[in-house]
């Protein structure tokens, strides 16, 4: 619960700071020169796959390492960001081409630097969550995505240009990077020394991660890569601002549980029944934490879009409601990938992944041809709901026996006690009880917001009880803390 804490704290001001940015860079910039931007960083990340390896989650799921393993392991991880780097930088004319974007070169060229920097601090990250101090790791996020966003802001109103976004993942990025180094060199002296024994367990468990962080990748991002080729950069742009007020509410706060959960259970890996009912309820949690954003979004799309955006982007509205659809199926996953983790089970996801690539690029590209942006949007939900049901029957079961029924009813409770949102902001939002979007949006937000608390408070299940005692507890307990340490300085 105190990983959880910090890395809720982090991703709460993430989120925020996400949301402002992308709001200010969509009312600063044209939208071709955002889609720019959209189709730079979505290449980056696929780049940044190769950086880890999967390495920093073989180190967390060690419960011993010595070393020689760390130092074979940040020599690989020096290595393998250098050639990243390269293929990178050599490979941006050939991609801007593919895309039919000149100005995607230097975008990507600038960003590409970056993999020089990241794999001197991503040893230490890792060490640090494997001990479960995620208070530092927070901070550094912090600090990383204020000077992110301050720099890309400023840059955006002089120049008006996509590469100031490229000047500021570089800088704020290089800036964590070098935080991390700085903070590994008061515990221990990196050093470059070589064991292909010693590293080679790691590689052979951070293979899986690699495939499947690769098919996930390149799934989330076959939509809009299809958006830039079928329809335009500006598809793709609007596409990444929906991502961006939707999912990206439950992908920000994924890494909350998974981050924390990974560590956590390779503590209680060889007791079952504690597994098996921790990953229960850390399902149903993280469940009730990011459906009512998720539901809430979906609801008052509409007047978020017409408020927030200028009348170029109205388009998205549609693509917000279908995307918060998807993120309200994804957000059942993050439970799921740490119980694989752990188990290094991880190549059925891999096998799955496969399955689910293959089938969202035909879905996309018949119902794109058909249905233009909205069609490619749908592809991807369609196929978020059959790999969420495929993923109880090929995952969950492979590494929790018997846990069938109580599995859907922590499932399905979860999105009962967000009724209270789909009627009482759905209901304002119908209505519109005053001519003004700005204040009807604040309505709808306040009732959707009071209904779900009064859920909770008043809910039926024992589950859902239990979160609210949990969350209560834990607030009273920083709240005394509060009050005995005022107490000690009077």
């Amino acid at each position: 619960m105190k990983a959880v804490k910090w890395n809720f704290v982090s991703t709460a001001i993430g989120a925020f700071v996400g949301l402002l940015q992308l709001w200010l860079l969509a009312r600063i910039l044209p939208p071709h020169e955002y889609g720019v931007i959209s189709l730079a960083l979505m290449i980056i990340t696929f780049f940044n796959i190769f950086i880890d390896f999967g390495i920093s989650n073989s180190i967390i799921r060690h419960g011993h390492i010595t070393e020689l393993e760390l130092s074979s392991l940040y020599t690989i991880n020096i290595g393998l960001g250098l050639v990243t780097f390269v293929v990178a930088f050599v490979s941006s004319p050939l991609l801007s081409h593919f895309f039919k974007s000149p100005e995607l070169t230097t975008q990507l060229q600038i960003m590409s630097l970056v993999f020089l920097f990241v794999p001197f601090g991503q040893q230490q990250r890792a060490i640090l969550s494997r001990e479960l101090r995620f208070d530092f790791v927070a901070i550094v996020s912090i600090i990383t995505l204020l000077t992110n966003c301050v720099l890309v802001i400023a840059l955006a109103v002089i120049f008006k240009k996509a590469w100031v976004a490229s000047v500021a993942f570089f800088v704020s990025t290089t800036l964590g990077c070098v935080i991390f180094f700085a903070h590994s060199l008061r515990e221990r002296r990196p050093s470059f020394t070589f064991s292909w024994p010693a590293a080679r367990p790691h590689i052979r468990y951070s293979v899986q991660l690699v495939l499947d962080s690769l098919i996930n990748v390149v799934s989330v991002n076959t939509y809009p890569a299809l958006m830039a080729r079928m329809v335009s950069l500006t598809a793709i742009g609007g596409y990444n601002i929906s991502y961006g007020i939707s999912i990206n509410l439950i992908e920000r706060l994924k890494p909350v549980l998974v981050q924390a959960l990974f560590p956590a259970f390779a503590k209680i890996q060889d007791d079952e029944t504690k597994l098996t009912r921790n990953f229960l309820l850390v399902t149903s949690y993280g469940m009730l934490v990011n459906l009512p954003l998720l539901a809430g979004m979906f609801v008052c799309s509409s007047l978020v879009v017409q408020v927030f955006f200028k009348p170029e982007w109205q388009f998205i509205a549609v693509l917000v409601k279908i995307l918060c659809l998807v993120g309200m199926v994804r957000s059942i996953d993050p439970p799921v990938i740490s119980l694989l983790l752990v188990k290094a089970k991880m190549h059925l996801n891999v096998r799955m992944g496969v399955a689910k690539l293959l089938i969202g690029i035909v879905l996309a590209i018949v119902l794109g041809q058909r249905y233009g942006i909205v069609g490619i949007a749908s592809s991807f939900l369609i196929v978020q709901l059959l790999n969420t049901i495929a993923s109880y029957f090929f995952l969950v079961r492979a590494c929790v026996v018997g846990v069938g029924r109580q599995y859907l009813i922590n499932v399905l409770i979860p999105f009962a006690q967000t009724l209270p949102i789909f009627i009482g902001a759905g209901a304002v939002v119908v209505m519109a009880p005053t001519p003004w979007p700005a204040v009807n949006l604040a309505l709808s937000v306040v009732v959707g917001a009071l209904g779900y608390a009064l859920g909770l408070w008043f809910s039926p299940f024992a589950l859902v009880r239990g979160f609210v005692l949990l969350a209560a507890n834990g607030l009273s307990a920083k709240l005394g803390g509060h009050a005995s340490r005022a107490m000690r300085a009077s």
